[in-house]
């Protein structure tokens, strides 16, 4: 069963026709303009084959959809699969979005989705549609300090924009890096070990409008959260806050405050962030309405430092309107006591499981408090400590079932024992899931999207257990695949570790009967 708690699409999407490819006109609203383009030979209706069809090209590659900026232009051409030089028409549904020509000039007006059909102008049921949508134009005109009045991010963030929230699959054991999106305000958040690095800088190249990442955090100073560093800010050329554990910082993070606060970039450590030291603040608006507070655990730093271990993990919410989101890094039981005492702590929509499903976190009185409505763990299938990641291996069968490592059976009992997550079952990780994408806009519930898994896991009940390689596909058999919208419990994972026990007794009923 996949999932059940996705948004219902906006009513404008079920009045527009689905984007294809066909053989019959697209029928469109009375506000469609329609031109003519030209072309170097007419082919009258009797020439056109019977099987003639047509498909939209944006940059030479076929679309069903694309996104546009508002007052952003580009040009779709036609493909049609018998190479014939025919004469088109362009039209567009609602030309107050977007405009297009004779030429397929396509020029975004105003936000909203719309459709774009094109057809053979001798034979105009012969014809080719497709989905535009128009966001705002967001772009940042200076950096603010924080407060309410003044906000980190100066400028349109784009307010029709929803926040989104990634947590980027890692490869290596473990490891943490989320990435948090709002229009044109990035946040980074860890950066997994030095292999994965590399995959969060290609991430945020594809995913970054501009060059200026508006917050980064480091939650403690393990390996698995701050070696890939050099690798993942390789092409960040501005920050403009940052907020870390803490201490001396040492290596990769002492060398990045150092960069980038000779170039302006506002650092204060956590400790300072709950003490108002220094002018560092322990709630930082983004915009008007994004904003995340520096809960105190009781356990930070102080300057001179070496390190920050688990127990020292920065602990914040994110908030955005109605929607909570609540991560601590690898924060222990013990902190997390601390922290509850310290704090009054709001039910939050999404939890980050801390130290990616540890058995030594995540207690069930904080779960109870927080009460979340889906819990994320960051966690990769496990391999051997010292072991690179890489392309698969026949002589490294090392766990390849995903039945060992995190996320810790205790912890998923607490887990499904939180009183939302007890109805709701909404328990997501990495491992199935792949880089998991949460996005809201603002309401206190989200939308979930997966991404196939780039390093997955292996059902060896297929073959007695054993793992079976095949030269031709140069990897191990009974790969699971399909599996990225899944809910922890809907996978088979799920049944290999035998989690079934520490569903309610309901969900056992309904999922596992009998």
């Amino acid at each position: 069963m996949k999932i059940k708690n996705l948004f219902i699409l906006p009513l404008l999407l079920s009045s527009l026709v689905a984007c294809n490819t066909n053989n019959s006109s697209t029928n469109l609203s009375t506000s469609s303009n329609i031109n003519t383009s030209t072309s170097s030979s007419t082919i009258d209706n009797t020439t056109i084959p019977s099987d003639l069809k047509i498909e939209i090209q944006k940059d030479g590659v076929s679309v069903e959809e694309f996104n546009m900026i508002q007052t952003e232009s580009l040009t779709l051409t036609t493909k049609n699969n018998k190479d014939m030089n025919v004469e088109i028409l362009w039209s567009i549904a609602d030309s107050s979005i977007a405009s297009i020509d004779e030429n397929g000039l396509i020029t975004a007006i105003n936000t909203g989705i719309t459709i774009i059909t094109v057809k053979v102008k001798n034979a105009p049921y012969i014809s080719a549609s497709c989905y535009v949508t128009v966001k705002d134009k967001v772009e940042q005109t200076g950096v603010g300090n924080g407060t309410s009045t003044n906000p980190i991010f100066l400028g349109n963030e784009g307010k029709s924009e929803p926040l989104e929230i990634y947590f980027l699959e890692m490869q290596h054991i473990y490891a943490d890096s989320i990435y948090i999106k709002k229009g044109n305000v990035d946040i980074l958040i860890d950066t997994g070990w030095d292999y994965d690095g590399k995959y969060v800088a290609k991430f945020l190249e594809e995913h970054m409008n501009d060059e200026i990442l508006d917050v980064l955090m480091f939650s403690h100073s393990d390996g698995d959260h701050i070696d890939g560093i050099p690798s993942a800010l390789k092409n960040i050329e501005n920050i403009s806050l940052m907020v870390d554990y803490g201490g001396i910082g040492n290596g990769n993070v002492g060398t990045i405050r150092s960069k980038f606060k000779q170039k302006g970039m506002i650092y204060h450590s956590a400790y300072d962030c709950i003490n108002h030291i220094d002018g560092a603040l322990d709630r930082y608006y983004l915009t008007d309405e994004f904003y995340f507070d520096v809960l105190n655990t009781g356990n930070y730093v102080i300057n001179d430092a070496t390190s920050a271990g688990n127990a020292k993990s920065l602990a914040t919410i994110f908030y955005y309107k109605d929607f909570k989101f609540f991560t601590a890094g690898d924060l222990t039981t013990g902190s997390e006591e601390d922290l509850m005492k310290n704090e009054n702590l709001p039910e939050v929509t999404l939890y980050k499981a801390s130290h990616h499903g540890s058995h030594g976190s995540n207690s069930q009185d904080l779960l109870d408090e927080l009460n979340p409505k889906a819990v994320a763990i960051s966690a990769a299938r496990a391999n051997n400590y010292s072991d690179t990641p890489g392309a698969p291996n026949k002589k490294n069968t090392y766990n390849l079932n995903a039945a060992s490592g995190h996320p810790a059976a205790a912890a998923i009992e607490r887990i499904y024992k939180a009183p939302n997550i007890s109805q709701n079952l909404n328990v997501y990780w990495n491992a199935v899931n792949g880089t998991m994408k949460f996005s809201t806009h603002g309401e206190n519930n989200f939308t979930f999207e997966g991404s196939p898994t780039m390093k997955g896991y292996y059902d060896l009940t297929v073959t007695d257990g054993s793992p079976v390689w095949n030269d031709e596909i140069q990897d191990f058999e009974n790969k699971v695949t399909g599996e990225e919208n899944y809910r922890l419990h809907e996978t088979k994972v799920f049944q290999f570790r035998d989690y079934i026990q520490y569903l309610p007794t309901w969900a056992q009923e309904e999922y596992f009967p009998k």
